[in-house]
């Protein structure tokens, strides 16, 4: 297991973070709020864009946008094939936004004032130009080569997923010189807006929503346990699932898309056919150790194997209820997805269990808890890989896990895996596990000549 430590400290924020969601290699979105509550608490959506800065990565904000009176306390983002998409849950309504990128260019002069600002919208297959300020006894040959050699080298191209990456060069400048930063982030525009929940006994209000970009569904669920499907981008209802008795706390599409699983307070977990809405199964477990003390599922999350979108299992965290002396264990389960039977179980301690996540390769296991510690598991045998106490001074509302990909872990330092935490004591925080040592090479030769040598004395001291 990977020696504790407290983490990166990414940014601090000024409202309690409740959600977070990458959107780019480089780009993660936090949001959150005070709500209606008129408390001086602002309701914010904050992009950020992560740099390498030589061994780990920093975050630098680039995109700041107020909610007005509602915080979004749950959300999904996923790209339609030309912008990314943002639904995010604002009490009973599900709020969609458009987000477009925009080149930011701040300019500085030499004592590291800033002096202007450019927007400009970032279109395809374009690059952007910007000119350096240069003192009036340069020559004309001097400027000429100092425009090309800053001119940033920023485009738009299409990764396999049909997701813009944004490929851009920085040039380190002194600090006393003059300089130009240009930087990427987003416009935000609403778009749309529907009401998902419409709870009687209580105020509705949305507590997930997700989207199965196979299937072109949009799922919303909240306080009157309905789980509801919806077509995109007409977002007509094809489903209204009356799932659980009591409010529900998650729900995850498949990497197939056609199953939907959702958790609810009520104690059970259902598995839903996509395709009609009828019911698939429910998730069953025995816990003999603990007798008759009842569990509830906290999070569900669907992880592929080794990459592979046709092959994959479901990860369900569980807490017991209600709280007992001496505490009761937390459980992570791994479900076999052709029979929804658990195949691997572990118990992860008594502290109860906030949240999980699964990365995009399906490798890891992210688990963050109501005292502010953050567990990351290995998802083949639940083998804890990385563990840090209070981690936050409160619990954990939200993890991402950055994408596996070449670019981001160029980003994180080349990074076995990096996870993101954010909690309402208002930091962000990134967890690192670096990548196995190897022998390479020069070990490879040692060893093989230590193997020879004692090979050499043994044969020596038989007298072979």
């Amino acid at each position: 297991m990977v020696p504790l430590s407290k983490g990166q400290l990414l940014a601090r924020v000024n409202f309690p973070p409740y959600t977070i969601h990458n959107l780019t290699e480089r780009h993660i979105l936090v949001a959150g709020g005070g709500g209606v509550a008129k408390c001086g608490i602002p309701n914010i959506v904050e992009i950020y864009e992560l740099i390498n800065n030589g061994f780990t990565c920093r975050a630098e904000p680039v995109t700041h946008y107020d909610t007005g009176s509602h915080a979004i306390m749950n959300c999904t983002v996923f790209h339609n094939g030309k912008h990314h998409v943002l639904a995010a849950g604002m009490e009973e309504m599900c709020q969609m936004y458009q987000l477009t990128y925009k080149i930011l260019g701040e300019e500085k002069d030499g004592s590291g004032v800033k002096v202007g600002v450019k927007d400009k919208t970032l279109t395809p297959n374009k690059s952007v130009r910007r000119r350096r300020r240069t003192n009036s006894f340069s020559s004309e040959n001097e400027k000429d080569t100092k425009e090309e050699e800053n001119k940033p080298k920023i485009q738009e191209s299409t990764s396999k997923k049909g997701v813009p990456i944004l490929e851009k060069k920085r040039k380190k400048s002194d600090a006393n010189s003059n300089s130009v930063i240009t930087q990427v982030g987003f416009d935000i525009k609403p778009i749309q807006s529907f009401q998902t929940d419409f709870n009687k006994k209580e105020e509705p209000f949305q507590k997930v929503v997700r989207f199965s970009s196979v299937s072109k569904i949009l799922a919303t669920a909240g306080a009157d346990g309905h789980v509801r499907l919806w077509k995109y981008p007409e977002l007509t209802l094809l489903h209204d699932i009356e799932a659980h008795e009591d409010e529900v706390d998650n729900i995850d599409f498949s990497p197939s898309g056609n199953k939907v699983v959702s958790i609810s307070r009520d104690g059970h977990g259902f598995v839903w056919n996509v395709k009609d809405g009828t019911k698939h199964c429910e998730l069953k477990f025995v816990l003999q150790k603990e007798g008759d003390d009842k569990y509830i599922f906290r999070s569900c999350r669907y992880g592929i194997v080794e990459g592979n979108k046709s092959n994959f299992k479901l990860f369900t965290i569980v807490n017991p209820a209600p709280r007992k002396k001496p505490p009761l264990p937390c459980y992570l389960f791994k479900w076999n997805t052709s029979k929804y039977i658990v195949e691997k179980m572990v118990s992860t301690g008594t502290d109860m269990l906030s949240v999980m996540t699964v990365s995009d390769d399906g490798r890891f296991v992210g688990l963050g808890t109501l005292s502010g510690s953050v567990d990351i598991y290995i998802s083949f045998s639940l083998m804890k890989l990385y563990h840090v106490e209070n981690a936050h001074n409160i619990f954990v509302t939200g993890l991402e896990f950055l994408p596996s990909n070449e670019e981001a872990q160029r980003i994180t330092g080349d990074q076995d895996t990096s996870l993101i935490s954010i909690s309402v004591d208002n930091h962000i925080i990134v967890h690192h596990v670096p990548k196995p040592r190897t022998m390479g090479i020069v070990g490879i030769l040692l060893l093989f000549m230590a193997v020879m040598f004692f090979l050499y004395v043994f044969l020596d001291y038989m007298n072979l």
